[in-house]
């Protein structure tokens, strides 16, 4: 299983650049993915339907070469080298979208992920998961579709690290970049592990997260901070 980053997506702009983002991103489509066959015992291609995708990267930006897209390995490229240049499905989303996977709702998806969660007639705020990475390089191309748009990713990997980037004529802006944030007091980069096996403790608020509070307690430099968090 990958690390999953949780992004939360903002767009602002006129009511028909609006409307039309809503539209182009829930345009219904199929695609076919591999699926383990119990008859046949193997991988088989299999059409999965999309009919009411809500945020589909497909919609942004798709392959021409469809045939090729459908391979595991693309026969093109050295599988020895992780560069993501061959037009296989992962190199090329990786490539194209920043991410390995696709966050489309598929039809029958009991839980998904990917949700509107605001809307109104100049905004639309999205809500989706993605695999490694932050999906930077798709919304750069929806941001180069709709320029007069102000669009912001916001992002953060389940491991701590995030950002959050602004697109605005078209032209990304990085805001703020950092490997880890206090969910305390929401200072950056300020997460350090204990030497004395505390584990990982804000050296600003001193918020101790999931620390071990016994350690704590036999620790002189942390210790003091026990009975506040």
């Amino acid at each position: 299983m990958p690390n999953w980053t949780y992004n939360s997506l903002m767009i602002t702009g006129s009511k028909e650049d609006i409307s039309a983002i809503k539209s182009q991103l829930n345009t219904p489509f199929q695609r076919q993915h591999d699926q383990w066959s119990m008859e046949t015992q193997k991988m088989e291609l299999v059409d999965t339907m999309y009919s009411n995708p809500v945020f589909a990267f497909w919609n942004i930006i798709k392959p021409t070469d469809i045939e090729t897209y459908q391979l595991q390995k693309d026969p093109k490229h050295d599988n020895s080298i992780i560069d993501f240049k061959g037009d296989n499905w992962y190199d090329w989303n990786v490539r194209n979208w920043g991410t390995k996977w696709d966050v489309a709702v598929r039809d029958g998806e009991e839980y998904p992920e990917t949700e509107l969660m605001e809307e109104d007639e100049t905004s639309l705020a999205y809500r989706f998961n993605t695999a490694w990475s932050p999906p930077v390089e798709a919304i750069d191309k929806l941001a180069t579709q709709y320029p007069q748009c102000e669009i912001t990713l916001s992002y953060e990997e389940e491991t701590g690290w995030g950002g959050e980037v602004l697109f605005t004529e078209g032209e990304m802006t990085t805001v703020e970049e950092y490997d880890n944030k206090c969910r305390d007091c929401d200072a950056l980069n300020t997460m350090e592990y204990c030497d004395n096996d505390c584990g990982e403790i804000c050296n600003s608020c001193h918020y101790m997260g999931e620390s071990d509070m016994e350690a704590v307690a036999e620790c002189e430099e942390h210790k003091q901070y026990a009975t506040t968090n």
